[in-house]
C-alpha cells in the first residue's frame, strides 16, 4: 500500500526475493518525485507599510539580476526571495519589495546571472582530497620522473607508514611511439621503498602502479592468469610489470586494503564541500568512498548543520563485497532518507576503461593495443550473475546505476534493464548508465525507449591526452565518434551532467563549456583545434540542464531542486555573467560569486 509522508510524498513500501535464499525482508522507502510548484507570491500579499517583519517577511532578496528559472528557456525574472530553506518569491523587483523586511539580507546582483544551483550526477566524494590530505597526490606532474620523485618524497617523509598509496598517474606517461604501453614499472617503486607496499591509482581509478612487495602480498606472480575483467601488464619475460586494471587491480586492493579512519574522511568531505561549493556545486550524486558505514558520516553533519551538498548516496556492489551485504546497507539506510541524504541506489561496474582495453566493445581492440587481435573487453561479473544482480535490485525498488563505457558494456547494460524491468513490471525507475562513452544508433533509442538516464562527463568530450590512447586502442574513427550526446538528447534520453570526479575535476563551467563547443575550455587550448565530433555540441541553456534539473530528475529531487520555482528548496548559484548568452568560449570565465544551499550562503567569491 502506498502511503504519503508528513510532506505529502508517496512513500512506497516494498518487497524482494532474498539473492541467496528466497526469503523476504521489507525493503526500501523509494522516493516519487513530484512535478510541479506552487505560483509566485503577489506582490503586497500580507506585507505591512512600515517594512516591518510579516507572515511574508524573507530572510534573503536578490534582486536585479537575470534568474534563469530552468522552468524553459524564456522563463526569466529579475528577484528571488528566501525564507529559511525555501524559495517564497520569484518575479521582478518591485513585487520583490514586499518580502524585505527588518532583518532581511538584501543583495544587489547589478544585472548577475542567478540559476538553481549546480548538480553533479556522478562524483566520488570526498574526490581527491584524502589523497591531498594524506597520500601521495600526483595531480599536474605528466612524466615517469616527476612522479617517482614525488613517491619518493612522501615515503621519505612518512617512514612509520605501514603502505603508501596514491594518485593519479597517468597510462599516457607510458605510451609508445608503436601504439604498445607497457604501463609504469614496479622496479622504479622497488628504487623507493621494496620492504613495503606502494599502491598508486591511475587518473581513470581502474588502473594501479604497484611494487613488487604489493604483487606478492596480493599473491600476483608470473603463473597468475588475468583475471576475468581484468589486465596484468607482463614484461618481456610474461613477470608481471607492475601495472595492473580493473579485477586484477582488484586483487592488490583486497590484499593491501587502503584504510581511512573516520576522521580522515570527514576532514576531507569537509575540504571537498568547501571546494566544491565554491565552484556552485550544491547537490550531487555521490558513488561514495569509504566503507558501507559511510551513509553514517553523512547523516551526522546533516544534522551538524554542516553539509552543504545534497546527495543521492550510491552504495558500489564492488566485487570485493557480497551482494546481501550491499542490499542490506541500501534496506536499512533508505528509511532514514531526509531532503538533503536519500540513499536508495545502487552502483555496479559492468566493464571498465578503453584506456587499459579493459571496456567492454562490440567491435575489437586494434592489435597494437598489445591485447590480441580479437580482444573486446572482458565485463567484470559474468552475464548471469549481472543481470541476477540488476533484477534483484529492481525488484526491491532499488534504482541501479550500471558503469558501461563500450558500447558492448551499453548493450548488455539496456539488456539487463530490459529484462528486470520485463519481468518485475514497468515502474518509474530511473535506472541510470554512467560514461556512455561508444554506443550504437539502435541503443540509443532503445535507451530512450526504456527511460534510461545517461549522466555523462562532458570534460571527456575534447581531444585531450585520453582520446589519444583511445584512439590508439580502439581507431581514431571509433574514437571520434564516441560521445553522441545531441543525438541522444533529440531521441529522448534524459542526459545529466557529471564529472566522475577525482577522475576528472568537478568544475562545472568548465564541463558546460565543453559540452557545447566539444573542445578544451582551457586558457592556451581554446583556440586550438581540439575538437572531437563538434557536431554533437549541445546549446548552453541545454547544458544548464543537464546540471541542474536532469540531475534533480535523475536523483528523484524534482520536486525539491533543479528550478528556482516558489516552494523549491533554496539551492541556487549566482555567476557574474549570463553563461546562456555569452560567447561558449568565454562559459569557463565566469565567476562564481554566491553558492546557496538549503537557504544558507555557503559561498560568497
Amino acid at each position: 500500500m502506498n502511503e504519503r509522508d508528513g510532506k505529502g510524498r508517496k512513500q512506497v513500501r516494498l518487497t524482494r526475493r532474498s539473492f541467496l535464499a528466497g526469503s523476504t525482508v521489507l525493503a526500501l522507502g523509494a522516493i516519487a518525485g513530484l512535478g510541479g510548484c506552487g505560483e509566485s507570491a503577489s506582490e503586497g500579499e500580507g506585507a505591512s507599510s512600515s517594512g516591518k517583519a510579516t507572515e511574508q517577511a524573507a530572510d534573503l532578496v536578490f534582486k536585479n539580476g537575470h534568474v534563469q528559472t530552468m522552468v524553459s528557456e524564456d522563463d526569466v525574472a529579475e528577484a528571488v526571495a528566501v525564507r529559511g530553506n525555501e524559495i517564497v518569491y520569484v518575479g521582478d523587483n518591485a513585487g520583490a519589495e514586499s518580502f524585505v523586511a527588518d532583518g532581511a539580507k538584501v543583495i544587489d546582483l547589478d544585472g548577475a546571472f542567478l540559476s538553481p544551483g549546480f548538480m553533479d550526477g556522478h562524483i566520488h566524494a570526498p574526490g581527491t582530497w584524502l589523497d591531498r590530505l594524506f597520500n601521495v597526490y600526483l595531480e599536474g606532474m605528466k612524466t615517469n620522473d616527476e612522479y617517482l620523485a614525488s613517491i619518493k618524497a612522501f615515503v621519505d617523509a612518512h617512514p612509520d607508514m605501514d603502505a603508501y598509496f596514491g594518485r593519479p598517474f597517468m597510462l599516457n606517461a607510458y605510451q609508445q611511439s608503436d601504439g604498445s604501453n607497457p604501463g609504469p614499472s614496479k622496479v622504479d617503486l622497488d628504487a623507493i621503498c621494496p620492504d613495503k607496499p606502494i599502491v598508486i591509482t591511475d587518473v581513470s581509478g581502474h588502473s594501479a602502479w604497484v611494487n613488487s612487495k604489493a604483487l606478492e602480498m596480493a599473491g600476483i606472480s608470473a603463473n597468475t592468469p588475468n583475471p576475468d575483467g581484468g589486465v596484468i601488464y607482463r614484461d618481456a619475460n610474461g613477470e608481471p610489470a607492475g601495472c595492473l586494471s580493473d579485477a586484477a587491480y582488484d586483487l592488490v586492493s583486497a590484499a593491501v586494503p587502503a584504510t581511512v579512519t573516520n576522521e580522515q574522511m570527514e576532514e576531507a568531505l569537509v575540504a571537498f564541500m568547501e571546494e566544491a561549493n565554491s565552484y556552485g556545486l550544491t547537490g550531487i550524486t555521490n558513488i561514495t568512498r569509504g566503507g558501507l558505514d559511510v551513509n553514517d558520516l553523512y547523516r551526522r553533519l546533516e544534522k551538524e548543520g554542516r553539509l552543504n551538498l545534497r546527495m543521492r548516496v550510491v552504495t558500489t556492489m564492488d566485487p570485493l563485497y557480497e551482494y546481501q551485504d550491499v542490499f542490506d546497507v541500501i534496506a536499512k539506510s533508505a528509511p532514514k532518507d531526509t531532503d538533503m541524504v536519500a540513499t536508495n541506489t545502487v552502483k555496479i561496474f559492468y566493464d571498465g576503461v578503453t584506456e587499459s582495453g579493459t571496456a567492454v566493445m562490440l567491435e575489437s581492440y586494434l592489435p597494437e593495443a598489445g591485447l590480441g587481435s580479437d580482444w573486446h573487453g572482458e565485463p567484470i561479473w559474468s552475464e548471469d550473475e549481472f543481470k541476477r544482480m540488476v533484477k534483484e535490485f529492481d525488484a526491491a525498488g532499488v534504482q541501479v546505476h550500471v558503469h558501461a563505457i563500450g558500447d558492448g558494456a551499453v548493450h548488455a547494460t539496456l539488456d539487463a534493464y530490459e529484462e528486470a524491468l520485463a519481468e518485475n513490471g514497468e515502474r518509474d525507475a530511473r535506472h541510470t548508465i554512467t560514461h556512455v562513452c561508444a554506443i550504437t544508433n539502435d541503443d540509443v533509442k532503445r535507451m530512450a525507449d526504456l527511460k534510461v538516464i545517461g549522466a555523462l562527463q562532458f570534460l571527456w568530450m575534447y581531444g585531450d591526452s585520453l582520446y589519444e590512447l583511445e584512439r590508439a586502442y580502439i581507431g581514431e574513427d571509433r574514437a571520434l565518434a564516441m560521445y553522441p550526446t545531441k543525438q541522444m538528447r533529440e531521441a529522448g534520453v534524459v542526459v545529466s551532467g557529471a564529472s566522475d570526479a577525482p577522475v576528472t575535476p568537478y568544475v562545472v563551467l568548465d564541463e558546460i563549456e565543453v559540452g557545447v563547443t566539444r573542445n578544451s575550455p582551457f586558457e592556451g587550448e581554446e583556440d586550438i583545434d581540439m575538437h572531437r565530433w563538434s557536431e554533437q555540441g549541445l546549446t548552453a541553456y541545454q547544458m544548464l540542464e543537464a546540471y541542474t534539473k536532469n540531475v534533480a530528475y535523475q536523483n528523484f529531487m524534482e520536486d525539491l531542486v533543479g528550478t528556482v520555482e516558489v516552494g523549491k528548496r533554496a539551492d541556487l548559484v549566482v555567476l557574474d555573467q549570463n553563461i546562456v548568452g555569452v560567447d561558449p568560449k568565454k562559459i569557463s570565465d565566469s565567476k562564481v560569486l554566491y553558492t546557496v544551499s538549503d537557504g544558507r550562503i555557503v559561498y560568497e567569491g
